[in-house]
């Protein structure tokens, strides 16, 4: 059995340890480039870690500000994250930037869209909220096929947006309108 919940301050080092071996599993193995970062790119670095950090303390409307849930097992083992958080423009307020990953020992579970299902309707909640964006890198078909179930559009596709490597990736932006539903 799986449990959401907001992240708690005392938790906040657990979820580094978790993040930091998410981010060890970007592009590695089977596992799709989830972030715009080669492997020696993909480790939690300490200006990431006070995004998080200051983020949390932050009020709604502030750049900067976050919202933090983790997915937990019985045993109290984070397995997955979502965030919602601000972008860094005066006057957009209304609209929130989406961030979520899975312990790849858990995927196909369900877990993703528990989160995105609670993340949802938390923001549908929410009166300022009218928007719920996100990046995703092109060829995470498993992340975009999610995010089409759940209703999200697609904005547009940036080709050739990241060159990792000398490899050329795409960036498909996406958006669900959580206003008046």
């Amino acid at each position: 059995m799986i449990k959401i919940e907001e992240i708690k301050k005392e938790q906040l080092d657990a979820f580094i340890d978790y993040f930091n071996f998410h981010l060890s599993e970007n592009g590695k193995g089977k596992n799709p480039i989830f972030q715009p970062l080669s492997q020696e790119q993909s480790i939690l670095t300490e200006e990431w870690k006070e995004k998080f950090e200051i983020g949390l303390i932050k009020n709604f409307g502030e750049i900067g500000w976050r919202k933090l849930w983790i997915a937990t097992t019985q045993e109290n083992q984070i397995v997955g994250h979502i965030d919602i958080r601000s972008y860094n423009e005066l006057n957009t307020s209304h609209r929130v930037l989406l961030g979520m990953g899975v312990d790849s020992n858990f995927r196909k579970l369900k877990i993703g869209q528990k989160m995105l299902e609670f993340v949802i309707a938390y923001c549908r909640k929410q009166p300022k909220i009218s928007w719920l964006d996100l990046q995703v890198m092109t060829l995470n078909t498993p992340a975009i096929g999610l995010y089409k179930k759940m209703e999200f559009q697609i904005l547009t596709n940036t080709i050739d947006r990241f060159r990792i490597n000398n490899v050329s990736y795409d960036y498909t932006s996406m958006t669900l309108n959580v206003e008046g539903n």
